[in-house]
């Protein structure tokens, strides 16, 4: 489970953020979402986001599109 401890609990620091990703992108993040039991999309992307920031991994080792 993610470490929430850090997360957007303070509202007035939180920023909205709105991007485009693909049909196979979407289907991609509510398959991890439902493997987690998360109910909420924008929740999923939220953990999956804090989790790759966190992750360590070397730049060339993270295939984008």
């Amino acid at each position: 489970m993610v470490d929430r401890s850090d997360d957007y609990s303070d509202a007035s620091q939180a920023e909205a953020l709105s991007f485009v990703v693909s049909a196979d992108e979407a289907r991609a993040i509510d398959d991890w979402s439902a493997a987690n039991h998360i109910d909420d999309r924008s929740e999923a992307v939220h953990r999956l986001v804090n989790l790759a920031l966190h992750a360590e991994v070397e730049p060339d080792d993270v295939h984008l599109r």
